[in-house]
Protein backbone atom coordinates (compact mmCIF):
# COMPACT_ATOMS: atom_id res chain seq x y z
CA UNK A 1 0.00 0.00 0.00
CA UNK A 2 1.74 3.73 -0.91
CA UNK A 3 1.93 5.80 1.60
CA UNK A 4 -0.61 8.43 2.00
CA UNK A 5 0.25 12.06 0.04
CA UNK A 6 1.07 15.01 2.24
CA UNK A 7 -0.55 18.54 1.38
CA UNK A 8 0.31 21.72 2.93
CA UNK A 9 -2.68 24.52 2.92
CA UNK A 10 -1.72 28.06 3.49
CA UNK A 11 -4.11 30.43 4.00
CA UNK A 12 -5.09 33.46 6.14
CA UNK A 13 -8.96 32.28 5.91
CA UNK A 14 -9.35 29.94 8.84
CA UNK A 15 -12.47 28.70 7.37
CA UNK A 16 -11.15 27.73 4.17
CA UNK A 17 -8.53 25.97 5.44
CA UNK A 18 -11.00 24.14 7.45
CA UNK A 19 -13.11 22.79 4.58
CA UNK A 20 -9.83 22.68 2.42
CA UNK A 21 -8.71 20.42 4.84
CA UNK A 22 -11.92 18.26 5.45
CA UNK A 23 -11.84 17.58 1.88
CA UNK A 24 -8.74 16.45 1.06
CA UNK A 25 -8.34 14.43 4.05
CA UNK A 26 -12.03 12.64 2.86
CA UNK A 27 -10.07 12.02 -0.39
CA UNK A 28 -7.53 10.24 1.33
CA UNK A 29 -4.36 12.71 1.60
CA UNK A 30 -2.94 13.93 4.82
CA UNK A 31 -3.00 17.86 5.13
CA UNK A 32 -0.98 19.60 6.85
CA UNK A 33 -1.85 23.78 7.68
CA UNK A 34 -0.72 26.77 8.15
CA UNK A 35 -2.16 30.01 8.79
CA UNK A 36 0.89 32.10 6.31
CA UNK A 37 3.92 31.70 4.60
CA UNK A 38 5.61 32.18 7.68
CA UNK A 39 4.15 29.47 9.26
CA UNK A 40 4.22 27.30 5.96
CA UNK A 41 8.42 27.56 6.02
CA UNK A 42 8.11 26.45 9.16
CA UNK A 43 6.02 23.27 8.40
CA UNK A 44 7.97 22.43 5.22
CA UNK A 45 10.91 21.93 8.02
CA UNK A 46 9.67 19.85 9.88
CA UNK A 47 7.59 17.75 7.22
CA UNK A 48 8.25 18.59 3.35
CA UNK A 49 5.00 18.15 1.56
CA UNK A 50 4.61 16.55 -1.84
CA UNK A 51 2.27 19.21 -2.90
CA UNK A 52 1.58 22.86 -1.27
CA UNK A 53 -1.71 24.83 -1.96
CA UNK A 54 -1.57 28.52 -1.20
CA UNK A 55 -3.39 31.78 -1.37
CA UNK A 56 -2.08 34.60 -3.32
CA UNK A 57 -2.71 37.11 -1.40
CA UNK A 58 -2.40 36.98 2.41
CA UNK A 59 -1.01 39.36 4.98
CA UNK A 60 2.96 39.11 5.19
CA UNK A 61 4.20 36.89 2.70
CA UNK A 62 2.29 36.46 0.43
CA UNK A 63 1.61 33.21 -2.10
CA UNK A 64 4.37 34.19 -4.94
CA UNK A 65 7.14 35.13 -2.15
CA UNK A 66 6.04 31.75 -0.76
CA UNK A 67 6.42 29.90 -3.62
CA UNK A 68 9.93 31.33 -4.49
CA UNK A 69 11.16 30.68 -1.24
CA UNK A 70 10.43 26.99 -1.60
CA UNK A 71 11.40 26.76 -5.04
CA UNK A 72 14.93 27.46 -3.39
CA UNK A 73 14.39 24.59 -1.04
CA UNK A 74 12.77 22.72 -3.32
CA UNK A 75 12.83 23.21 -7.07
CA UNK A 76 10.64 20.07 -8.06
CA UNK A 77 7.53 20.73 -5.51
CA UNK A 78 4.43 21.45 -7.22
CA UNK A 79 2.59 24.31 -6.19
CA UNK A 80 -1.51 25.36 -6.66
CA UNK A 81 -2.12 29.12 -5.97
CA UNK A 82 -6.03 30.08 -5.16
CA UNK A 83 -7.45 33.95 -5.54
CA UNK A 84 -10.87 35.21 -4.94
CA UNK A 85 -9.29 38.57 -6.90
CA UNK A 86 -8.87 36.19 -10.42
CA UNK A 87 -5.96 38.24 -11.06
CA UNK A 88 -5.10 37.47 -15.22
CA UNK A 89 -1.61 39.78 -14.67
CA UNK A 90 -0.61 37.54 -11.64
CA UNK A 91 -1.86 34.23 -13.02
CA UNK A 92 0.80 34.94 -15.98
CA UNK A 93 3.68 35.71 -13.73
CA UNK A 94 2.84 32.76 -11.44
CA UNK A 95 2.91 29.87 -14.37
CA UNK A 96 6.01 31.43 -15.99
CA UNK A 97 8.34 31.52 -12.74
CA UNK A 98 7.24 27.80 -12.09
CA UNK A 99 3.81 27.46 -9.99
CA UNK A 100 1.99 24.48 -11.08
CA UNK A 101 -1.78 25.62 -11.30
CA UNK A 102 -3.31 28.29 -10.68
CA UNK A 103 -7.80 28.20 -9.15
CA UNK A 104 -9.74 31.24 -9.29
CA UNK A 105 -12.20 31.01 -5.96
CA UNK A 106 -14.60 30.30 -5.35
CA UNK A 107 -13.86 26.76 -6.96
CA UNK A 108 -15.07 23.77 -7.61
CA UNK A 109 -14.33 20.66 -5.40
CA UNK A 110 -14.06 18.26 -8.22
CA UNK A 111 -11.85 20.71 -10.25
CA UNK A 112 -9.73 21.46 -7.24
CA UNK A 113 -9.22 17.04 -7.12
CA UNK A 114 -8.71 17.07 -10.38
CA UNK A 115 -5.52 19.71 -9.83
CA UNK A 116 -4.04 18.31 -6.68
CA UNK A 117 -4.09 14.59 -8.31
CA UNK A 118 -2.60 16.26 -12.06
CA UNK A 119 0.14 18.05 -9.49
CA UNK A 120 1.11 14.80 -7.58
CA UNK A 121 0.76 12.36 -10.99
Amino acid sequence: MREKQNILLVDDDPDLLRLLSIRLTAAGYQVTVANSGEEALDRFGVQPPDLVISDLRMGGMDGLALFDALHQLDPKLPMILLTAHGAVQEEASASHRGVFGFLSKPFNGKALLAEVERALA
